[in-house]
């Protein structure tokens, strides 16, 4: 679980993280596999996966909406746990990196 000004991003596959966590004007970003979070992954292969936005969320400070869409991710062999790499890329973006910004700069070691 990440909080950043005004947005929670969290793993959807571990609901149980807010638990304890006041979540009254907090912009809740879900992290995960399925259909039902906001950000997940997809195409995964051993050269990286598409990161994709499945509902918009906006930026901390400008208050920019960050659309769905899909993006491509790299690195150097398939990782066992890729919710850390949706994490940080989704908080990358929440902090005002662009989606080409991220693309052409991040690269996962695993």
């Amino acid at each position: 679980m990440i909080r950043i000004n005004n947005s929670l991003i969290i793993n959807a596959e571990s609901p149980n993280e807010i638990k304890n966590v006041i979540i009254d004007d907090l912009d809740i970003i879900t992290c995960g596999l399925s259909l039902k979070s906001s950000v997940t992954a997809s195409s995964i292969d051993d050269s990286g996966f598409l990161y994709c936005i499945q509902r918009g969320f906006s930026t901390c400070g400008s208050d920019e909406i960050i659309l769905p869409q899909e993006f491509k991710i790299g690195w150097d062999k398939k990782a066992e746990n890729i919710y850390p790499c949706l994490e940080l890329v989704t908080l990358m973006l929440v902090s005002g990196k662009t989606p080409d910004e991220i693309s052409e700069n991040i690269y996962f070691y695993n």
